[in-house]
């Protein structure tokens, strides 16, 4: 992909944002999803308002690492709100004990929801987006060497809840 021009919105402008989002919209949408953000299709939506509001300075190749980061903080701003507002609840959670899906997919996603956020957006962004460490760590805006210990704790909790040995 080419830098995208600068300046005004063209119809060139428009046709490559589109194309942008039509290819990525469902991946953001998953990964937004996978760092445990309840509401992902806003999410992705928020990012690509944001992308827009941006487009003139970012350009054609920079754009998915660009969605990728405001997917990643977006999710991130989203709970720290939410915990803020569940702080402030005065509610009885009631749980319940429905059975979910069987199948060892659906363990490891319900797994990785519960792990802390930090080493859930790294297991999420290293092996399923499949970014080496460096630009998880970009991403996160943490070190390469704490994105490394955040993947290997991430891994052995999710082995150690999953009844998996460690290799």
């Amino acid at each position: 992909m080419t830098p995208l021009p600068r300046g005004r919105s063209t119809q060139a402008d428009e046709a490559v944002f589109d194309a942008l989002f039509l290819g990525h919209a469902a991946r953001l949408t998953r990964l937004a999803h996978l760092l445990g953000a309840r509401d992902a299709e806003d999410v992705v939506q928020e990012a690509f308002v944001k992308l827009y509001a941006a487009w003139s300075r970012v350009a054609g190749e920079d754009a998915v690492p660009y969605l990728n980061r405001i997917v990643v903080n977006e999710v991130r701003s989203r709970a720290r709100r939410q915990q803020t507002a569940d702080r402030k609840r005065h509610l009885v959670t009631v749980t319940t004990d429905e059975p979910g899906p069987d199948g060892s997919r659906r363990a490891v996603v319900d797994e990785l929801a519960r792990l802390p956020r930090r080493q859930r957006e790294a297991l999420v962004l290293r092996y399923w987006l499949d970014l080496p460490h460096e630009q998880v760590a970009e991403i996160m805006g943490v070190r390469p060497g704490t994105v490394k210990s955040q993947v290997s704790r991430g891994l052995a909790a999710l082995a150690t809840a999953l009844g998996e040995e460690e290799s």
